[in-house]
């Protein structure tokens, strides 16, 4: 091939694809420069949200939220623990309270057999009795 026709191929070659890489290139250069803003909000917004955390010291908050949030946990378990020995002990009382119950009627029976038997036991006199029943 001689240089013309390495020329006319180029020219060609530059003619259908120029537009297109021109275009291309106009693209590149418009989302170089979205980009570029971009990452300058996104800084800013970074150095705000650090000026915001050193003001409002949300690190020391968080962990301070973290160490009330197991203090809590705590007394909840606590609390669970607290809750289950009660339903225990009210179990047991009411139990205990029924034997006493039991204890006492069974007591006041045995008071109420005890005075009928002393009743019975008790001499009474005959009704109707006379001298003459005794020779």
């Amino acid at each position: 091939m001689s240089d013309k026709g390495v020329a006319l191929c180029s020219e060609a070659v530059v003619n259908h694809y120029g537009v297109t890489f021109s275009c291309l290139g106009a693209s590149l250069e418009k989302l170089n420069n979205k980009q570029t803003q971009l990452t300058k909000a996104v800084q800013k917004e970074g150095e705000k949200l650090n000026e915001e955390r050193g003001m409002h010291k949300v690190e020391q908050m968080i962990s301070i939220t973290g160490i009330y949030k197991n203090k809590l946990d705590k007394i909840k378990d606590d609390m669970v623990a607290i809750s289950a020995r009660s339903a225990r002990l009210r179990q047991r009382a009411s139990k205990l309270q029924e034997e006493k119950q039991l204890e006492s009627m069974e007591r006041e029976v045995r008071r109420d057999t005890n005075r009928i038997r002393e009743s019975q036991l008790i001499a009474k006199p005959a009704a109707n009795f006379t001298s003459s029943n005794l020779h």
